[in-house]
């Protein structure tokens, strides 16, 4: 079926389209992928903390912490995050072309699988910031004080800011940074494979091997979960659509789950079940032989979220079954159907968020009647879902208070648009009811510490800070506009301590409290120290290619919007074999200046030595980690 066409003119109510010079929400969102144990959420610095639920949509100047023995998720598009154990994480830009992410306390680990031209993926700690300068695998853990930070990249390479230095740091390293001791720092071959590293290698191969990649972007939050819960299949009206399988008797899109409140974009769905992100925020759904069938539509590289892709109905004068009062109630678009932002945005997003299920021929919008249009899905079964007011606004679950109306109050009801004006209750502004259990939160000292960012300026855990890399308008500046110094390290104020060392040396591991030494590890995750650019995880036997480098050429920021890249997953990167030809800068790294002197030196060569084998043994801070219930195991229908 080809898609409907949007041509859009002046009509009866005004869209919200954003004023001159106003900037559109974020075009990506993080999503809770997985939680094991007590996860905290607080939405911003002036809410309170909430027990974090699967799916809830995390956008910038939010805040995470993992209690004792607990583990979470992040998925950010492409690019996946695991938080071990006692971890205090914000976000403090999430968006196509920045994704800065600051930990105070904790381990986190991160996979990192693709990098536009433009985009920039920043790891803020109290000693430094860390970027990551190509796709590949990095683990940052910081000790409970703060002291100690020690940074592992497995693969790919990343550069660190830190003391007014920038160095970098290639596969197969750490870098251990105490900050009581200012301008120096340690590096030496990565250590082994422990519980929490085995543990992030798994859920990571599950979004490299999932099979759903070919039927939608890699950046569409969510897409890796729809294997497992469903079936891929091509219909003639819809072509290529995905069905739920196991979902419960009269189970509708948009019906298990609750409304929150997510600033700026408003009411947001997040659905019960452990695939129900993707099929909520992008795409539409169709009723097709029997059964609701979700319609991902074109395959763009940079889809566009939506927090819920629905037609409102009610209204004060729409009554309904007796004794339940003032109602509301929600339609699942169609394909072909367009959607209209309640909040403010431009006409390119409109365009944008649009483009995969409608086919957009022209856009002029100044004021769009989106309650005079017939939506298909509104005499489907179940097609409509109505709750008393109350439950939509407290945020409460909707699957067991959803009102039955006749097809007589159904027809009668009033569209009220693709948004609605209700009031939202403290616990929808939450995410979740704070009675609901236990909610741990972090030390105050964690919320309270400083990070460095990648500019330079030290900013507290819980501000976000007003980046001197951005425009007036908050938008990340293209990567090529930030100066990266080329400097080695010893001329520019850190001093790497003890004897140059590549990663075939034979540095000891560094300890991590709770997790297994290296000599226990298991024998799969051992990989050969001599070759740091040969891949030391258990060989995967048909896992895609899951790294992509930055391309040879710049190209315009224009250029990235999906109307202008959908042939893009076809066009291999011309930039791809940089990930195996290491940067003429890292000989900077083993010989600094005046280092080879020294080496024929042995009295003074031991106590850097020394030095290099104690700070590791302090400084990994890898949390301890208990065994528990998988963090989505009671999100199945």
């Amino acid at each position: 079926m080809q898609p409907a066409r949007l041509v859009l003119c002046a009509l009866a109510l005004p869209l919200s389209l954003a004023a001159q010079g106003e900037v559109d929400p974020p075009a990506r969102v993080a999503r809770v992928s997985y939680i094991q144990g007590s996860v905290s959420l607080r939405p911003d610095a002036t809410s309170d903390w909430s027990q974090a639920v699967l799916n809830y949509p995390i956008t910038t100047d939010n805040y995470l912490w993992t209690d004792t023995g607990s583990r979470a998720e992040l998925q950010v598009g492409s690019m996946t995050v695991q938080l071990g154990a006692e971890t205090a994480l914000q976000t403090t830009a999430l968006d196509y072309q920045h994704t800065q992410l600051s930990i105070t306390q904790g381990t986190l680990s991160a996979r990192v699988r693709e990098l536009a031209d433009n985009e920039l993926a920043e790891f803020d700690t109290p000693a430094g910031a860390i970027s990551m300068v190509r796709p590949g695998d990095l683990r940052v853990d910081v000790s409970p004080d703060g002291q100690l930070t020690t940074v592992t990249v497995r693969h790919g390479e990343a550069e660190m800011n830190a003391g007014g230095s920038t160095f970098p740091i290639p596969a197969g390293n750490s870098v251990v940074i105490n900050s009581a001791s200012s301008g120096t720092y340690d590096m030496h071959g990565a250590p082994g494979y422990d519980g929490f590293d085995q543990w992030a290698l798994a859920r990571d191969q599950q979004q490299d091997n999932a099979m759903s990649a070919q039927y939608v972007s890699r950046e569409m939050t969510g897409y890796d979960d729809l294997d497992a819960y469903g079936t891929w299949q091509v219909v003639p009206a819809y072509g290529r659509v995905w069905r739920p399988r196991a979902v419960a008797p009269g189970w509708a899109p948009y019906r298990y789950g609750h409304w929150v409140y997510v600033r700026p974009w408003g009411w947001t769905w997040v659905d019960d079940a452990p695939w129900g992100f993707a099929p909520f925020h992008y795409g539409r759904w169709a009723y097709w032989s029997g059964s609701w069938v979700w319609v991902p539509g074109t395959i763009v590289a940079r889809p566009v979220y939506a927090p819920a892709l629905v037609a409102f109905v009610g209204g004060p004068g729409w009554q309904v079954s007796v004794g339940v009062g003032n109602a509301v109630g929600w339609i699942p678009l169609a394909p072909g159907e367009v959607y209209f932002p309640s909040y403010r945005v431009s006409q390119r997003y409109v365009r944008n968020v649009n483009i995969t299920n409608v086919r957009v021929t022209n856009i002029n919008v100044t004021n769009v009647n989106v309650t005079n249009v017939h939506y298909a899905n509104r005499e489907r079964a179940g097609g409509m879902t109505t709750v008393p007011r109350e439950i939509f606004a407290d945020g409460r679950p909707v699957g067991h208070s959803v009102v039955s109306v006749s097809p007589r109050e159904r027809d009668a009801a009033p569209v009220l648009g693709h948004g609605v004006a209700i009031t939202p209750g403290r616990d929808a502004m939450r995410g979740r009811s704070a009675s609901a259990g236990f909610v741990s939160r972090p030390p105050a000292t964690a919320l309270t510490r400083r990070v460095e960012s990648r500019q330079g300026s030290s900013h507290a855990f819980n501000a976000t800070p007003a980046s001197p890399s951005q425009s007036p308008r908050g938008r990340a500046l293209p990567h090529g506009t930030r100066a990266v110094s080329a400097t080695p390290p010893a001329s520019q104020g850190m001093t790497r301590r003890g004897p140059a060392s590549s990663p075939s040396a034979s540095a000891p591991a560094v300890a991590r409290r709770g997790e297994p030494a290296q000599g226990a590890r298991p024998a799969q995750a051992q990989g050969r120290r001599a070759e740091p650019a040969q891949d030391t995880r258990p060989q995967q036997t048909s896992a895609p290619q899951v790294y992509r480098g930055r391309r040879a050429a710049p190209v315009a920021r224009e250029s990235a919007m999906p109307e202008q890249q959908g042939a893009r997953r076809a066009q291999p990167r011309a930039a791809q074999p940089r990930d195996v030809q290491p940067r003429a800068a890292q000989p900077r790294d083993v010989q600094p200046r005046g280092a080879q002197p020294r080496a024929a030196q042995p009295r003074a060569a031991q106590p850097r030595n020394a030095a290099s084998q104690r700070q590791p043994a302090n400084g990994s801070n890898g949390r301890r980690e208990s065994s528990g219930t998988h963090g989505n195991s009671g999100h199945g229908h």
